[in-house]
């Protein structure tokens, strides 16, 4: 999670299930494929949705430094190469190609390369991939009523200071001189150590959950007015699953443990509310957003369907991918069954549960329907990143 910027954590249903994990990208995340070994590049995406999820990408690269370099399967490159070669696809989606021209000239004018995936033995350079959407929750701005479970601001004695080693910045408070680790979860929440910063105010401290774990979200206000919320800040602490913790502690199993059992067996047992939900030490704390889009890391609006949240210390951020898996088809009563998935994506944001080169997670939109359709994303998959091959008058 980035300060300032939204970092959806992972969609609750499938972070859940996942311990927090910190793989790194040793050796080279990406390895060039070519012949038989490059995708043939389909999207089951309207094009609109595509054209504007690059033009996030644009905008954001555009105000980077085009001379920084990037590393792309052990080649470096200048960040004007990315910013490129969105630039160039983004015309040619502009001459309005059939589905068939569009694979010849992906493969006509772009290296390939393929992320390697899990670790261990993974010859086909398997993906975990997974989902997550904007939740949208009753809220008020007072406490009031039913509404007693607030979303926090940044406190004022949250410190982020540089890490000398490099990497993530040091989150803390400071005692006698001293950076010391912030309040945990349970700190802030029982013995309320942010007061005074309360944001908003929701019916349920599970809903408020769910927000710190999707990162932003809506809140329907009592005027009727709809608000987003996005990541300001985070105490520092490491994010534990608490998925993992009930089916560790025997209260739900693996197969069965997603959010609405986790929900349900919450409301059965309010005496363990507090044990379960404070085993997970990482907070979020919020701020209004300025769009009640979903922003990720990038600063820039996610686009349903077409935004992943990568490692981005993997993955050249912003950068054009194509995404192949399966997913939960929509019914109309929910969802039910499974079809093929295979699009072109951008890689717009990140997440503490996002590590290493064997994670994705599709962003898939706000409201009841996404969150369905995100929830039961659990697939495995294969990633691939585009780059221009040379420059192309």
């Amino acid at each position: 999670m980035n300060p300032g910027r939204l970092t959806r954590i992972l969609v609750f249903v499938a972070l859940v299930l996942l311990p927090g994990l910190s793989a790194g990208c040793a050796p080279a995340p990406l390895v060039q494929v070519y012949g038989s070994k490059v995708p043939r590049f389909t999207d089951d995406l309207d094009r609109g949705s595509l054209k504007l999820a690059v033009r996030h990408s644009l905008d954001y690269l555009r105000r980077q430094p085009q001379q920084r370099r990037i590393t792309v399967a052990g080649r470096v490159y200048p960040l004007a190469r990315l910013t490129e070669s969105l630039g160039f696809f983004l015309n040619l989606l502009a001459d309005k190609p059939s589905a068939t021209e569009l694979n010849t000239l992906i493969r006509r004018y772009f290296d390939v390369f393929q992320a390697t995936g899990t670790g261990g033995f993974n010859p086909g350079r398997k993906m975990l991939v997974t989902g997550y959407y904007q939740p949208v929750f009753s809220g008020s701005l007072t406490r009031q009523g039913p509404f007693q479970y607030p979303l926090y601001s940044v406190p004022d004695d949250l410190v982020r200071q540089d890490n000398p080693a490099g990497g993530n910045k040091s989150v803390g408070r400071i005692v006698d001189g001293h950076l010391v680790p912030y309040w945990t979860r349970r700190e802030i929440e029982l013995l309320h150590k942010a007061a005074g910063h309360e944001l908003v105010w929701l019916k349920d401290p599970f809903e408020a959950f769910i927000l710190q774990v999707q990162g932003s979200g809506l809140v329907r206000l009592q005027d009727g007015s709809l608000r987003g919320v996005h990541f300001a800040a985070g105490n520092g602490r490491r994010y534990r699953s608490i998925g993992r913790y009930l089916v560790a502690t025997k209260r739900l199993t693996l197969a069965k443990a997603n959010m609405t059992t986790i929900r349900n067996y919450i409301a059965a047992h309010p005496r363990e509310r507090d044990e379960i939900l404070n085993y997970n030490q990482s907070f979020i704390f919020f701020k209004w957003s300025r769009t009640p889009g979903a922003v990720g890391s990038l600063g820039e609006e996610l686009t349903a369907g077409r935004s992943i949240a990568v490692d981005l210390g993997c993955f050249p951020a912003g950068a054009l991918g194509f995404l192949v898996t399966r997913q939960p088809a929509p019914t109309g009563e929910g969802t039910g069954g499974w079809t093929r998935l295979k699009r072109l994506v951008l890689a717009q944001d990140t997440g503490s549960a996002i590590r290493g080169p064997g994670r994705v997670d599709l962003f898939w939109g706000a409201g009841p329907e996404a969150g369905s359709l995100a929830g039961r994303m659990k697939e495995t998959g294969s990633l691939y990143f585009l780059l221009l091959r040379r420059r192309v008058k």
